[in-house]
């Protein structure tokens, strides 16, 4: 096909320009088709862990609710953490589990989930209920310290605020911090998100001595 004297002019600029920046531009597409091929690549992976973590939740669940041996369900709560760990799955699996150890008297198990929970899940709303779960295993060891240091390190939310510092009061109470327990539970009925547990924390500031008083007995 004949190119009249103008076209042949704009091939040979096209001709030109492909010649310095063709292969810089295949290579940019490239790495755009690859960077998007990657991303959706990374979205079916997770979308396929996140529905791997779901059945092995259930599998869970259910093991636990036919009351399966614990060697059972330790198995699969261990997977789940192994395989699941991203998900929000893991965090409820441990949580779960914890209970069921706890009710067949193996508080080493349960007190691992749940550090696991504490250290390990990327769900601060599940750290928090971790947490405060781990602290009655300390609170029964008489380790209150512990307990303060790891309750007042957390950043619950308002809705979490009262399960946190209900624990916390009876942690500085335990000491002997009157002052304090009244403090964070004081703090804790600014958000009474739960009436029966609000309801318990009033009838607990209510049976707190006064200070003064306090004084005056140690002084004896």
């Amino acid at each position: 096909m004949a190119y009249d004297l103008q076209e042949q002019e704009s091939i040979d600029e096209l001709k030109a320009w492909w010649d310095k920046w063709g292969n810089l531009t295949l290579g940019a597409i490239t790495v755009v088709c690859l960077a998007f091929a990657g991303y959706n690549g990374m979205k079916w992976y997770d979308r396929y862990k996140a529905s791997e973590a779901n059945k092995a939740y259930a599998s869970l669940q259910t093991a636990i609710g036919q009351q399966a041996e614990p060697s059972s369900v330790s198995k699969i709560v261990d997977a789940l953490l192994k395989d699941g760990s991203s998900t929000v799955y893991a965090p409820m699996g441990a949580l779960t589990a914890s209970k069921y150890f706890e009710t067949k008297a193996d508080p080493a198990k349960a007190q691992s989930l749940l550090n696991w929970v504490i250290n390990e899940s990327d769900h601060p709303e599940y750290r928090v209920v971790a947490s405060v779960r781990l602290s009655g295993y300390l609170m029964d060891e008489q380790k209150y310290d512990e307990v303060i240091s790891l309750l007042t390190a957390l950043k619950p939310a308002d809705s979490q605020l009262l399960l946190v510092n209900d624990r916390l009061g009876d942690a500085y109470f335990a000491k002997g911090d009157i002052e304090n327990a009244r403090r964070v539970w004081q703090q804790a009925l600014e958000h009474p998100v739960d009436q029966a547990l609000t309801g318990f924390v009033q009838l607990k500031l209510q049976a707190l001595p006064e200070v003064q008083k306090v004084a005056a007995a140690d002084n004896k």
